[in-house]
C-alpha cells in the first residue's frame, strides 16, 4: 500500500497549498481554491476506495501483438537517475541569490500583497488586494535590486468580491479576470502600465488564461479553448479544442478520463499537430508543457519529455504537486519519504536541464515545515514565481506526522523569480 500512501502525501499536500493561498485573503482566488479543494478531496475519497478494495488505479492496455510489446516495451523503459545533489541540500539563496527577495506581505495600511510573477530578471509582479469588499485592487511592480514599488495599473472593483481570481502575464500585456454569477469578465493593460481595459464577458468559469501577442486565450474546467482580440469582440471556440486544456499558448492538453488522469495528448492550436503522450503503467498526474513532462510513478518523481524520450525516475524525490514545468525546465518536488527526518529543505527545484536540485525554504524541526505556495493566482502558464512564509508558526503537535502551519506571519514572503535563474 506504500504507493497509495505517498499518493494520499501529495494530494493533501497540494490541499494544503491551497488553503495557504485561502489564509492570504484578500484576493478573490479564493473560489477558484475551493474548486481544487473539492477535486482533491473526491480524488483522495476514490483512493480510499480503491486502496480497500485492493484494486490499482486504471492503466494503458498492453497490447497482444510482439511488435507491440515491443514498441511498448521501448517506451516504458526508465532511467533510474538519482540528481545532482549537495549534502545537505544547497539552498536556492546560496546557488542563485538575486533570484530571492523579500517582499512585503502587506501594505503600510494593512492591504494583503500577493507574488504573481516574474516581470524580469529584476521585477516581480504583484497583487495588492482591495481594502474591503467591491473596492478595486491594484498591480504592483517589486524591484529587486532597488527595493521599491510603483503601481503598474488599478484593477477594477468587483461587485462582492475583493480581487480577480486569476491574473496572466503576456508578452505586451498582462490580463486578469473574474467570476460573478456565471459570468466571467476579462481586463487587460500593458506591460508598461496605464488604464485597464475591459476586453470582453464571457459564460462559464475558467480554469487558465493566457495572453498572446494580440489575443487572451482560455480554457474551461470542461474543456475547450476561447479566443478574443485584446481589442474586443466576441469569444470564439477555437476549432479542434474540444476536450483541450491550455497550457502553454499554442500548446493544449487532453486528460484521461481516470482518476488521476495522466495527460495523454498534446495539441498545437495554430497549426493542428497532435502528439500522444505515453507514460509507464502506474504513472499517475503526468503534465506536459511544450517540452517536458513531469508526474509520479509508485511514489517518485517521473521525469520525460513530450514525446517520451528523455525519461527518468528520481528516486529521492516526489512530485510536489501536479502541475506542468515551469517555464517549462523547473520541477516543484519534495525529499522522498525516505529522505524526511523533519529537517532539510521545504520543497526542491529539479532543473530539468542540468539534473541539479536546490532547496526552497526550510523546515522546523519536529514538523513537515510549511508548504510552498508555487501559484500566486489561479494555474497560469505563465507563473514564474514560487513564495513562501518564513515567519509561519506550526501547530504544537502533528497528525500522522504531517503538520501544516496554523497562522502566518504575513510580514513579508520570500519570493523565487524564476526569470533571474542562472545555469
Amino acid at each position: 500500500m506504500r504507493g497509495e500512501q505517498d499518493l494520499i502525501r501529495t494530494l493533501r499536500t497540494a490541499a494544503d497549498q491551497v488553503e495557504q493561498v485561502d489564509l492570504a485573503r484578500g484576493v478573490a482566488a479564493r473560489r477558484h481554491g475551493r474548486r481544487i479543494r473539492q477535486r482533491v478531496r473526491m480524488a483522495l475519497a476514490a483512493l480510499a476506495a480503491v486502496a480497500v478494495a485492493g484494486g490499482t488505479t486504471a492503466a494503458l492496455s498492453v497490447a497482444s501483438s510482439g511488435a507491440e510489446r515491443r514498441a511498448e516495451e521501448r517506451w516504458t523503459q526508465i532511467e533510474e537517475r538519482r540528481p545532482q545533489v549537495d549534502e545537505p541540500w544547497t539552498q536556492v539563496k546560496e546557488r542563485w541569490p538575486q533570484a530571492v527577495a523579500k517582499v512585503p506581505a502587506r501594505t503600510s495600511d494593512g492591504a494583503r500583497i500577493l507574488p504573481v510573477a516574474g516581470l524580469s530578471p529584476a521585477e516581480v509582479l504583484l497583487l495588492v488586494a482591495a481594502p474591503a469588499k467591491g473596492k478595486p485592487s491594484r498591480l504592483d511592480v517589486y524591484d529587486v535590486t532597488r527595493r521599491t514599488t510603483r503601481t503598474l495599473a488599478q484593477v477594477p472593483a468587483v461587485k462582492g468580491e475583493e480581487g480577480p481570481d486569476g491574473v496572466t502575464v503576456g508578452p505586451g500585456h498582462i490580463a486578469w479576470y473574474a467570476t460573478t454569477g456565471g459570468t466571467t469578465t476579462f481586463w487587460a493593460v500593458p506591460r508598461t502600465g496605464g488604464t485597464a481595459t475591459r476586453v470582453t464577458t464571457a459564460s462559464g468559469d475558467v480554469a487558465v488564461l493566457g495572453v498572446t501577442d494580440d489575443s487572451l486565450v482560455w480554457s474551461s474546467w470542461k474543456g475547450g479553448v476561447h479566443r478574443v482580440p485584446l481589442t474586443g469582440g466576441t469569444p470564439a471556440r477555437l476549432p479542434g479544442s474540444d476536450g483541450l486544456t491550455l497550457t502553454t499558448w499554442p500548446w493544449a492538453a487532453h486528460l484521461g478520463r481516470r482518476t488521476f488522469a495522466n495527460q495523454d495528448r498534446a495539441v498545437d492550436l495554430e497549426t493542428g499537430r497532435s502528439i500522444d503522450v505515453r507514460a509507464p503503467k502506474g504513472t499517475l498526474f503526468l503534465r506536459c508543457g511544450p517540452r517536458w513532462c513531469a508526474g509520479e510513478l509508485n511514489g517518485r518523481l517521473l521525469v520525460q519529455r513530450v514525446d517520451g524520450t528523455g525519461r527518468r525516475k528520481l528516486p529521492e524525490l516526489r512530485l510536489y504537486s501536479p502541475r506542468q514545468p515551469y517555464a517549462d525546465r523547473y520541477v516543484l518536488a519534495a525529499p522522498a519519504p525516505t529522505q524526511r527526518t523533519g529537517e532539510g529543505p521545504l520543497a526542491l527545484l529539479y532543473d530539468l536541464e542540468t539534473g541539479t536540485t536546490t532547496g526552497l525554504g526550510e523546515q522546523r524541526p519536529g514538523t513537515m515545515g510549511t508548504p510552498l505556495m508555487p501559484m500566486s493566482l489561479s494555474n497560469s502558464p505563465s507563473a514564474t514565481t514560487l513564495h513562501w512564509d518564513e515567519d509561519a508558526q506550526p501547530p504544537a503537535t502533528c497528525a500522522k506526522k504531517t503538520c501544516a502551519p496554523m497562522t502566518l506571519g504575513l510580514k513579508e514572503w520570500t519570493v523565487l523569480n524564476l526569470r533571474a535563474l542562472t545555469p
